[in-house]
């Protein structure tokens, strides 16, 4: 029994020191990734000469209500006992020929019960409600996603990518490949929140991995004209933001092609979007114990967005907050 208990105890310091050695590396390297954001006039104009997308929607595969005290840090929230609620999306872009674009995929039912049990121990959430699948929400129309591009690689975003290829079986023998599109500090910086995620997408048979590059600022998306990335970091070292220029019909479908709307979807940037209006941080021990964050560089993206907000034409889009996404008005696919 003193052997076993002996064994047992080396084991957890053991397991202790991994953990704190994960910890300070992912500290480490998060602070090290700091990219250089693009000029607002590259996001405020468009190149209206571009065939853009003609159509926004989102799929919320998950809700659960918890404290904002979960993600604003309380001693500086000012409405510290407002509702919250986190939400789970996938966002949908579509264009005219009918292609589909998904940033996010959010979970299935059974991821996002894993990920909620957590919440309600540590944070006092209420039990999580899943929802639709991104691909059982797409039905048939999950045949016309040509492209899929992540916030980050974190598995509250990437899991409902296996049920999409699942669902997609059987495929055409001269079927290709879905591109998945990356920025290099995605593909190629990891840690130990950010592992999992990833080499599950990489090992998606339905899938192929397609690099944006090294290149930081306002990127295209290629073949997907009116869509861009950001390379952002702050949450994770492949934090990225997606931008889509959007063109509006004036007067109905047959109207002037000439409005054009800009959605920002800011993954985890913020999970409240008063963190973005108020410069509210998360709560420290979260960015210190739980996702090793770089608050610096999130302050610097926080006054990006705050300043794209306030651009006529430009919404954002906060992955985690429901109650801000249902307020843009933005519909659900």
């Amino acid at each position: 029994m003193r052997f076993l208990m002996k064994t047992f105890g080396l084991l957890l310091v053991a397991g202790l020191i991994l953990a704190a050695a994960a910890l300070a590396w992912g500290h480490f390297n998060i602070l090290r990734i700091h990219p250089d954001l693009p000029e607002l006039a590259q996001i405020t104009q468009p190149d209206r000469s571009l065939e853009l997308p003609v159509r926004i929607t989102y799929i919320n595969t998950a809700s659960q209500r918890m404290p904002r005290s979960a993600v604003l840090d309380p001693d500086l929230d000012p409405h510290p006992d407002a509702s919250y609620a986190m939400s789970h999306p996938s966002f949908v872009v579509e264009w005219q020929d009918g292609r589909i674009f998904l940033i996010d995929l959010g979970m299935d039912a059974g991821a996002a019960i894993d990920f909620g049990l957590p919440m309600e121990m540590v944070v006092g959430a209420e039990p999580i409600e899943p929802h639709d699948a991104t691909s059982i929400a797409l039905a048939e129309h999950r045949k016309r996603v040509a492209g899929i591009g992540f916030t980050h690689m974190h598995v509250d975003h990437t899991s409902g990518l296996e049920k999409l290829c699942a669902d997609l079986i059987p495929r055409q023998p001269d079927s290709e490949p879905i591109p998945v599109f990356q920025h290099h500090n995605q593909l190629a910086q990891v840690n130990h929140t950010t592992r999992g995620a990833k080499a599950a997408v990489h090992a998606a048979d339905c899938t192929e991995i397609r690099s944006l590059g090294f290149e930081t600022g306002l990127l295209s998306v290629p073949g997907f004209p009116g869509l861009y990335a950001i390379p952002a970091a702050g949450h994770t070292p492949g934090s990225t933001l997606y931008v889509v220029q959007l063109r509006t019909y004036p007067g109905g479908s047959e109207g002037f092609h000439d409005d054009v709307q800009t959605w920002v979807i800011t993954g985890d940037i913020v999970n409240h979007y008063q963190g973005i209006e108020d410069g509210i941080r998360k709560p420290p021990l979260y960015s210190l114990l739980v996702v090793p964050e770089n608050d610096e560089q999130l302050g610097r993206v926080r006054d990006f967005l705050k300043r794209l907000s306030h651009e006529p034409g430009v919404e954002l889009l906060v992955n985690h907050d429901r109650n801000q996404l249902e307020a843009t008005g933005i519909e659900k696919y």
